[in-house]
């Protein structure tokens, strides 16, 4: 399927019912790839992804606490956990910032008191830090979404999950926070209902 970025973002919606037919492995690689090529604050690219298609693993995402026992992810060819690295979150962004700085990329007031600022970054809770992180790999999802899209794939973005849980199941690591679960397959839907989106009107300020 071949299609601009306009046409994707009309007809991307979320899918919930998948052919039962498993991904290839060339599929997924070009979606990671879609996420791998996002963009991200200081180039710190903090995504993480963990794909999942045993289908123990996807028995347990349709059927345990973790999911709130949405069932219909056990039917799903993938799930991709979308996951931030806050452990080398910091030091990437100063990684990228003293790299700018230096290169001058960028120049000037910007960079006055940067050592300042990435000092501040790194003293900062984990809250704050996932809450950058997440922003970034939201960027992410939204490009492998994308592509799904243009290669005939549905996708649905699930944020209803208790990470402990599937941070346990998966072994992921300490430094790794989930952001959210990605249903990946061909869509088996009858139909697309309607989706409602707030008019222009309602969310510029003007």
């Amino acid at each position: 399927m071949s299609m601009n970025v306009k046409d994707a973002i009309a007809a991307r919606h979320s899918v919930r019912a998948f052919v039962q037919e498993p991904l290839a492995e060339a599929e997924i690689s070009e979606l990671l790839e879609a996420g791998r090529n996002a963009p991200s604050s200081l180039n710190s690219q903090p995504w993480r992804f963990v794909v999942v298609t045993k289908p123990a693993d996807l028995a347990w995402f349709g059927t345990s606490e973790a999911t709130r026992k949405q069932g219909w992810l056990a039917a799903a060819p993938a799930i991709i956990v979308c996951c931030a690295d806050l452990a080398h979150y910091v030091k990437d962004s100063q990684s990228a910032a003293f790299f700018y700085r230096d290169n001058k990329i960028i120049d000037g007031e910007p960079m006055d008191g940067i050592d300042a600022y990435v000092a501040r970054q790194a003293a900062a809770d984990e809250a704050s830090k996932f809450g950058a992180c997440a922003m970034n790999v939201g960027l992410a999802v939204s490009f492998m979404m994308l592509r799904a899209v243009e290669m005939g794939l549905g996708t649905c973005w699930i944020g209803m999950f208790d990470e402990a849980n599937i941070k346990a199941r998966l072994g992921l690591p300490a430094g790794w926070r989930i952001v959210n679960l990605l249903a990946v397959g061909r869509p088996d839907e009858p139909e697309v209902y309607p989706r409602k989106r707030k008019s222009l009107e309602d969310i510029v300020l003007k």
